[in-house]
Order: structure tokens, then C-alpha cells, then sequence
């Protein structure tokens, strides 16, 4: 086997401990309704802003925000008085050959990020600010979506 044969399967297989190793962020629901992402992202800047202060909380999003449930969670929580900053969407190049590093300016909000996924008509929203994680299922009826059960909070 030549050097190049053995830099290639080094290579994938850093990358594949690399997705084993790292917890991946978004919205994993497939084809997402737009009503029931930007509900359940309503009821989630709701309760945030039950439990933090706008005018003085600054968030960091941790991963880039490319759906409606992202998309409309950051939208409402700037409405309602919080400073969000985003983080710009990586290239598949820093993916695979950069370590993700936040400059100072990033760090010094909480540390936000969410999991959004689907279980027949089961679904789940998981957020995760600094140590404290929010999660709540929501159940879909008809052309609707309604949560499931009450806000549950876990802090680390």
C-alpha cells in the first residue's frame, strides 16, 4: 500500500470519529411543516424569555441557524429584547480541516443551541443554554401542533 492509500483511509477515518465524537445541532425532522417549526419555536422563545431576562441576556447560537424552527426561535427572541449573535455557516473545508474556535465577542454570551426531531407524530424540542437544558414534546392533530406536556428543566 502506498503512502497516498494510507493518508486517504487515515483521513476518512478521522472524519468519522470526528461526527461520532461531536453532537450535531438543528432541526432532524424530515420535510418540517412551516407552522409547526415556527410553533414550537414560539412556545421555546416563550419560555426562555419566562426564565432570563431580555434586556440584559446576550445568546450565542452555537451552530448555524438554517431552518424555520432556528430561524423563527431567533427572530422572537430579538423581538422580545435579547442580544443573539450567529455564527456563520461553515464551508465543508473548515467542517474537515479546522477546529471550531469562537472569538472572545462569541463567548461572551450563553451558549445556545437546540435539537429538533420527530417520533411518528411525537415532537421533540431539546434546548441547551450554557448548563441548563429545555425540553418538551408537542403532539401534531390535524394541520396543527400542541404541546404535549409541560417545559421540563434540567441544569448540569
Amino acid at each position: 500500500m502506498n503512502h497516498s492509500h494510507g493518508f486517504l483511509i487515515l483521513l476518512l477515518a478521522s472524519m468519522l470519529l470526528k461526527g461520532c465524537a461531536t453532537t450535531q445541532y438543528g432541526n432532524f425532522i424530515q420535510n418540517p411543516s412551516l407552522q409547526a417549526s415556527q410553533s414550537m419555536a414560539m412556545d421555546a422563545a416563550a419560555q426562555i424569555d419566562r426564565l432570563y431576562p431580555a434586556a440584559t441576556t446576550q445568546f450565542s447560537i452555537a451552530h448555524a441557524v438554517n431552518d424555520a424552527f432556528g430561524q423563527t426561535l431567533v427572530e422572537k427572541l430579538r423581538v422580545s429584547g435579547f442580544a443573539v449573535q450567529e455564527i456563520p455557516e461553515s464551508s465543508i473545508e473548515q467542517f474537515l480541516f479546522v477546529a471550531p474556535q469562537l472569538d472572545a465577542e462569541h463567548k461572551a454570551g450563553l451558549r445556545l443551541s437546540y435539537i429538533v426531531d420527530q417520533s411518528d407524530d411525537l415532537y421533540h424540542a431539546n434546548l441547551m443554554i450554557g448548563d441548563t437544558r429545555l425540553s418538551r414534546a408537542f403532539v401534531a392533530r390535524a394541520d396543527s401542533i400542541h404541546p404535549a406536556g409541560l417545559w421540563v428543566k434540567k441544569e448540569e
